[in-house]
């Protein structure tokens, strides 16, 4: 379970602490040190720390950093040229990124939410590139994906995993068989997203916004959309 009041976005660009300094609890992003305090698939909690040892663990295996590790076997093979985690973001770079919003449409302190747990809550990307991958994910279904994810892992993605009948790895399942639908949601500081997508069927959306409209997904705009293709 995440730390109550942890996880915060970036306060300052010019001191970005390392994954392991954030898990010790030695950052004001996650004043408490990361423990097992729950016996494994005894309980769900959607933790960004359980993202953030993922993050150290791949790092660890490749000595690469989680950034360029994603460029390298999934962006660029995608050809997902406006997708990125990097937090070393230039002033250049940002001005081509969608400024955030509140809920009443002010653009929010320092225009972007960046955090320095990338595989947590740091990617940026398109609609259009999100669905690049979501396409990626349908055909590795179908035993024909780009980049060598067998039909076997990919539907791992989408198997119930643990004490929840509702929760694969990292997204969120409802329905069966054929009809089966997997969904992930995300928001930060002045933005939200959704997607949905049904494997079986080779059909999905993707929802962004810029704007936090401070409500859950579901019961906002996106939510109407989601309604309305049932």
């Amino acid at each position: 379970m995440d730390p109550e009041g942890s996880f915060i976005e970036l306060e300052s660009f010019k001191e970005i602490p390392s994954m392991v300094e954030i898990l010790n609890g030695t950052t004001p992003y996650c004043p408490t040190t990361i423990e097992v305090t729950y016996e494994p698939e005894s309980e769900f909690h959607y933790s960004d720390a359980g993202f953030c040892l993922i993050q150290l663990l791949l790092e660890d295996i490749t000595q690469k950093p989680f950034s360029h590790l994603l460029d390298d076997i999934i962006f660029k093979p995608l050809s997902m040229k406006n997708s990125t985690f990097s937090t070393s973001l230039s002033t250049s770079e940002l001005d081509n990124f969608a400024c955030g919003h509140d809920q009443n449409g002010a653009i929010i302190p320092g225009k972007y939410s960046i955090y320095p747990y990338i595989a947590a809550c740091g990617k940026w990307t398109t609609p259009s590139d999100l669905a690049k991958l979501l396409l990626e994910i349908m055909n590795a279904v179908k035993g024909q994906s780009k980049i060598g994810i067998t039909s076997k892992q990919v539907k791992e993605l989408f198997r119930p995993q643990g004490c929840k009948e509702w929760t694969g790895l990292g997204v969120f399942l409802d329905g069966s068989g054929d009809n089966l639908e997997f969904s992930s949601l995300g928001w930060g500081v002045g933005f939200q997203c959704m997607l949905v997508a049904y494997p079986y069927h080779e059909q999905g959306i993707v929802m962004m916004t810029n704007t936090d409209t401070g409500v859950h997904q579901m019961k906002g705009i996106m939510g109407e959309i989601y309604r309305s293709l049932s």
